[in-house]
């Protein structure tokens, strides 16, 4: 018997908290499922989907309370474009956000292969994907950083660093 797979939406987390979303990574994590998949929306309507890595997923168990604020803005706010102060949301990563840019260079060459897995690269390169980082209240002063695929709009959330 298959498990159907289906998208997280901002509705089905307002509806059944991040649990269903927490047992789906445990299982794809131990095999039995796929890799969970969400979506949201952009600030012009378009469907945006998106998938964590395996080090994200893993944090999601070992520490929750470090990417489920995060996640939950994701799906709330959607993808935002580019940065406005004070909101929350998904955004491009601006010019002034050298330091974190510089880690997301470091990690797109360490996640290449499930970057390219994921977003359905086919052979494009990686040097098309543009920066992504999740704003949300974080007294620690992190992000959660990732690469998007504008030509099929997927994201892959990579990883957490200092801002």
């Amino acid at each position: 018997m298959t498990t159907q797979e289906y998208f997280y939406t901002a509705e089905f987390f307002q509806s059944a908290k991040i649990d269903p979303f927490i047992e789906h990574i445990r299982q794809y994590l131990e095999g039995q499922r796929t890799i969970p998949v969400s979506k949201t929306t952009s600030s012009n309507a378009r469907n945006i989907t998106f998938t964590f890595s395996d080090s994200l997923l893993n944090l999601f168990l070992k520490q929750p309370d470090s990417i489920n604020k995060p996640y939950e803005t994701a799906l709330k706010y959607g993808f935002r474009g580019h940065s406005s102060s004070g909101k929350n949301g998904i955004f491009y990563l601006r010019n002034r956000d050298s330091r974190l840019i510089e880690v997301v260079n470091r990690s797109v060459i360490r996640y290449e292969d499930p970057i390219r897995d994921d977003l359905d690269l086919k052979g494009n390169s990686l040097d098309a994907l543009r920066k992504v980082k999740i704003v949300c209240h974080n007294p620690l002063g992190e992000r959660v950083f990732g690469v998007y695929n504008t030509l099929n709009d997927r994201m892959i959330f990579l990883d957490l660093a200092q801002y």
